[in-house]
Protein backbone atom coordinates (compact mmCIF):
# COMPACT_ATOMS: atom_id res chain seq x y z
CA UNK A 1 0.00 0.00 0.00
CA UNK A 2 1.38 3.41 -0.62
CA UNK A 3 1.98 5.89 2.09
CA UNK A 4 -0.64 8.32 3.18
CA UNK A 5 0.00 11.85 1.84
CA UNK A 6 2.30 10.58 -1.26
CA UNK A 7 4.11 14.50 -2.35
CA UNK A 8 3.38 14.96 -6.19
CA UNK A 9 6.73 14.84 -8.07
CA UNK A 10 7.95 18.29 -9.72
CA UNK A 11 6.84 16.42 -12.97
CA UNK A 12 3.27 16.53 -11.89
CA UNK A 13 3.24 19.76 -10.39
CA UNK A 14 4.68 21.19 -13.77
CA UNK A 15 2.10 19.35 -15.56
CA UNK A 16 -0.62 20.22 -13.37
CA UNK A 17 0.56 24.31 -13.28
CA UNK A 18 0.50 24.08 -17.09
CA UNK A 19 -2.85 22.58 -17.46
CA UNK A 20 -4.51 25.60 -15.45
CA UNK A 21 -2.19 28.14 -17.32
CA UNK A 22 -3.34 26.97 -20.70
CA UNK A 23 -6.83 26.26 -19.59
CA UNK A 24 -7.25 29.50 -18.48
CA UNK A 25 -6.07 30.78 -21.96
CA UNK A 26 -8.71 29.28 -22.99
CA UNK A 27 -11.19 30.35 -20.80
CA UNK A 28 -10.24 34.11 -20.75
CA UNK A 29 -11.02 34.08 -24.49
CA UNK A 30 -14.33 32.98 -24.00
CA UNK A 31 -15.05 35.21 -21.27
CA UNK A 32 -13.64 37.95 -23.01
CA UNK A 33 -16.06 37.45 -25.51
CA UNK A 34 -18.91 37.11 -23.33
CA UNK A 35 -19.38 33.47 -23.35
CA UNK A 36 -20.96 30.88 -20.97
CA UNK A 37 -17.81 29.24 -19.82
CA UNK A 38 -15.27 30.96 -18.69
CA UNK A 39 -11.82 30.57 -16.96
CA UNK A 40 -13.08 28.98 -14.45
CA UNK A 41 -15.07 26.36 -15.85
CA UNK A 42 -12.49 25.69 -18.00
CA UNK A 43 -9.68 25.42 -15.56
CA UNK A 44 -11.63 22.64 -13.51
CA UNK A 45 -12.55 20.37 -16.55
CA UNK A 46 -8.67 20.65 -17.40
CA UNK A 47 -7.34 19.53 -13.96
CA UNK A 48 -10.30 17.11 -13.74
CA UNK A 49 -9.32 15.33 -16.83
CA UNK A 50 -5.48 15.92 -15.27
CA UNK A 51 -6.16 14.12 -12.17
CA UNK A 52 -8.85 11.43 -14.09
CA UNK A 53 -5.64 10.99 -16.00
CA UNK A 54 -3.55 10.79 -13.25
CA UNK A 55 -5.64 8.19 -11.39
CA UNK A 56 -6.04 5.83 -14.61
CA UNK A 57 -2.09 6.07 -15.24
CA UNK A 58 -0.94 5.74 -11.63
CA UNK A 59 -3.67 5.42 -9.20
CA UNK A 60 -4.08 1.83 -9.17
CA UNK A 61 -0.51 0.75 -9.29
CA UNK A 62 0.07 3.49 -6.48
CA UNK A 63 -3.05 1.53 -4.54
CA UNK A 64 -2.41 -1.96 -4.51
CA UNK A 65 0.81 -2.20 -6.27
CA UNK A 66 -0.33 -3.91 -8.64
CA UNK A 67 -0.57 -3.47 -12.55
CA UNK A 68 -1.27 -6.98 -13.63
CA UNK A 69 -4.81 -6.97 -15.79
CA UNK A 70 -5.60 -3.19 -15.74
CA UNK A 71 -6.04 -1.00 -18.59
CA UNK A 72 -4.83 2.13 -17.87
CA UNK A 73 -6.75 3.80 -20.55
CA UNK A 74 -10.22 2.53 -19.13
CA UNK A 75 -10.79 6.11 -16.96
CA UNK A 76 -9.38 8.09 -19.50
CA UNK A 77 -11.42 7.04 -22.38
CA UNK A 78 -14.57 7.88 -19.72
CA UNK A 79 -13.09 11.13 -19.74
CA UNK A 80 -13.35 11.61 -23.36
CA UNK A 81 -17.12 10.74 -23.68
CA UNK A 82 -18.26 12.36 -20.56
CA UNK A 83 -16.88 15.64 -21.42
CA UNK A 84 -19.55 15.62 -24.09
CA UNK A 85 -22.20 16.22 -21.22
CA UNK A 86 -20.47 19.28 -19.55
CA UNK A 87 -20.27 20.65 -23.18
CA UNK A 88 -23.96 19.73 -24.08
CA UNK A 89 -24.68 22.53 -21.27
CA UNK A 90 -23.43 25.50 -23.45
CA UNK A 91 -25.08 24.65 -26.75
CA UNK A 92 -28.86 25.97 -27.22
CA UNK A 93 -30.85 27.08 -30.34
CA UNK A 94 -31.46 30.93 -30.20
CA UNK A 95 -32.96 32.22 -33.24
CA UNK A 96 -33.15 29.11 -35.07
CA UNK A 97 -28.99 29.36 -34.95
CA UNK A 98 -27.42 26.89 -33.14
CA UNK A 99 -25.32 28.60 -30.67
CA UNK A 100 -22.25 27.89 -28.15
CA UNK A 101 -20.62 25.06 -30.44
CA UNK A 102 -17.35 27.04 -30.43
CA UNK A 103 -17.60 27.02 -26.38
CA UNK A 104 -18.40 23.80 -26.17
CA UNK A 105 -15.32 22.36 -28.75
CA UNK A 106 -13.12 24.35 -25.99
CA UNK A 107 -14.39 22.68 -22.98
CA UNK A 108 -13.36 19.65 -25.35
CA UNK A 109 -9.88 21.19 -25.99
CA UNK A 110 -9.64 21.89 -22.06
CA UNK A 111 -10.15 18.33 -20.92
CA UNK A 112 -7.45 17.03 -23.80
CA UNK A 113 -4.78 19.49 -22.18
CA UNK A 114 -5.03 18.23 -19.29
CA UNK A 115 -5.35 14.85 -20.48
CA UNK A 116 -2.15 15.32 -21.94
CA UNK A 117 -0.38 17.11 -19.73
CA UNK A 118 -0.73 14.54 -17.18
CA UNK A 119 0.49 12.42 -19.59
CA UNK A 120 3.73 14.40 -19.66
CA UNK A 121 3.05 15.56 -23.20
CA UNK A 122 3.92 19.12 -22.66
CA UNK A 123 4.97 20.62 -26.90
CA UNK A 124 1.64 18.87 -27.64
CA UNK A 125 -0.49 20.58 -25.00
CA UNK A 126 1.08 23.70 -25.51
CA UNK A 127 0.87 22.94 -29.41
CA UNK A 128 -2.88 22.30 -29.12
CA UNK A 129 -3.27 25.28 -27.10
CA UNK A 130 -1.44 27.37 -29.81
CA UNK A 131 -3.89 26.02 -32.50
CA UNK A 132 -6.78 26.50 -30.81
CA UNK A 133 -5.87 30.42 -30.58
CA UNK A 134 -4.64 30.23 -34.34
CA UNK A 135 -8.16 29.15 -35.23
CA UNK A 136 -10.31 31.59 -32.76
CA UNK A 137 -8.65 34.19 -33.15
CA UNK A 138 -7.26 34.17 -36.77
CA UNK A 139 -8.72 31.71 -39.16
CA UNK A 140 -11.80 31.72 -37.84
CA UNK A 141 -12.38 35.51 -38.46
CA UNK A 142 -10.63 35.47 -41.55
CA UNK A 143 -13.46 32.78 -42.52
CA UNK A 144 -16.24 35.28 -41.23
CA UNK A 145 -15.23 38.17 -43.80
CA UNK A 146 -14.94 35.63 -46.54
CA UNK A 147 -18.33 34.19 -45.87
CA UNK A 148 -20.29 37.50 -44.91
CA UNK A 149 -22.13 37.88 -47.96
CA UNK A 150 -23.78 34.09 -47.14
CA UNK A 151 -24.66 35.25 -43.54
CA UNK A 152 -27.84 36.57 -42.67
CA UNK A 153 -28.69 39.60 -40.81
CA UNK A 154 -31.74 40.46 -38.82
CA UNK A 155 -33.62 43.69 -38.84
CA UNK A 156 -35.91 44.96 -36.11
CA UNK A 157 -38.97 46.70 -37.09
CA UNK A 158 -41.26 48.86 -34.89
CA UNK A 159 -44.26 50.44 -36.77
CA UNK A 160 -47.85 51.42 -36.26
CA UNK A 161 -50.48 48.71 -36.22
CA UNK A 162 -52.85 49.51 -38.97
CA UNK A 163 -50.91 51.82 -41.57
CA UNK A 164 -49.46 48.62 -43.57
CA UNK A 165 -46.14 49.84 -42.88
CA UNK A 166 -44.46 46.12 -42.16
CA UNK A 167 -46.02 45.25 -45.99
CA UNK A 168 -44.17 48.34 -46.92
CA UNK A 169 -40.91 47.47 -45.57
CA UNK A 170 -41.07 43.76 -46.84
CA UNK A 171 -41.74 45.39 -50.53
CA UNK A 172 -38.90 47.63 -49.78
CA UNK A 173 -36.13 44.77 -49.47
CA UNK A 174 -37.67 43.05 -52.26
CA UNK A 175 -37.47 45.52 -54.53
CA UNK A 176 -33.56 45.67 -53.15
CA UNK A 177 -33.47 42.46 -54.01
CA UNK A 178 -33.48 40.52 -50.41
CA UNK A 179 -36.11 37.76 -49.23
CA UNK A 180 -37.30 38.69 -46.08
CA UNK A 181 -38.93 36.69 -43.64
CA UNK A 182 -40.58 37.58 -40.28
CA UNK A 183 -39.32 35.44 -37.70
CA UNK A 184 -40.51 36.58 -34.38
CA UNK A 185 -43.80 39.62 -33.77
CA UNK A 186 -44.92 40.91 -30.72
CA UNK A 187 -46.95 43.44 -29.29
CA UNK A 188 -45.03 46.21 -27.59
CA UNK A 189 -46.06 49.53 -25.22
CA UNK A 190 -47.27 53.07 -26.61
CA UNK A 191 -48.63 55.66 -25.32
CA UNK A 192 -50.80 55.60 -28.11
CA UNK A 193 -52.54 53.59 -30.46
CA UNK A 194 -51.01 49.93 -30.96
CA UNK A 195 -47.34 49.03 -31.97
CA UNK A 196 -45.64 46.07 -32.90
CA UNK A 197 -42.16 44.48 -32.92
CA UNK A 198 -41.21 42.11 -35.65
CA UNK A 199 -37.90 40.85 -36.40
CA UNK A 200 -37.38 40.26 -40.72
CA UNK A 201 -34.39 38.10 -41.11
CA UNK A 202 -32.77 38.71 -44.83
CA UNK A 203 -29.49 36.68 -46.59
CA UNK A 204 -26.92 38.95 -46.88
CA UNK A 205 -25.41 41.98 -45.80
CA UNK A 206 -27.77 45.20 -45.17
CA UNK A 207 -26.74 48.45 -45.71
CA UNK A 208 -27.18 51.61 -42.97
CA UNK A 209 -29.20 53.67 -45.50
CA UNK A 210 -31.52 50.66 -46.19
CA UNK A 211 -31.94 50.61 -42.67
CA UNK A 212 -32.22 54.00 -42.56
CA UNK A 213 -34.73 53.54 -45.80
CA UNK A 214 -36.99 51.51 -43.40
CA UNK A 215 -36.92 53.77 -40.84
CA UNK A 216 -38.59 56.71 -43.30
CA UNK A 217 -41.38 54.46 -43.66
CA UNK A 218 -45.19 55.56 -43.19
CA UNK A 219 -45.98 54.24 -39.37
CA UNK A 220 -42.59 53.04 -38.61
CA UNK A 221 -41.04 54.50 -35.45
CA UNK A 222 -37.66 52.48 -35.40
CA UNK A 223 -35.40 50.53 -37.62
CA UNK A 224 -32.57 48.85 -36.37
CA UNK A 225 -29.50 46.23 -37.87
CA UNK A 226 -29.31 43.85 -34.89
CA UNK A 227 -25.97 42.40 -34.37
CA UNK A 228 -25.14 39.01 -35.93
CA UNK A 229 -25.30 35.90 -33.17
CA UNK A 230 -22.15 34.29 -32.61
CA UNK A 231 -21.20 30.66 -31.28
Amino acid sequence: MTQLFDLPTWSQLLSAAMTVLLCGLIGFEREYHDKAAGIRTNVLVGIGSWLFTMVSFYGYKAATGLADGWDPSRIAAQVVSGIGFIGAGVIFVHRDNVRGLTTAAGIWVSAAIGMSAACELFSLSMLTALLYFLVVLGIAPLAHRLTRRQRHATIRLTYRNGKGSLRSSLLELEREGFDPQVVSSRNVEAGSGSMVAVEIRVQGNIAADMVSALARIDGVKDAELLPEDEE
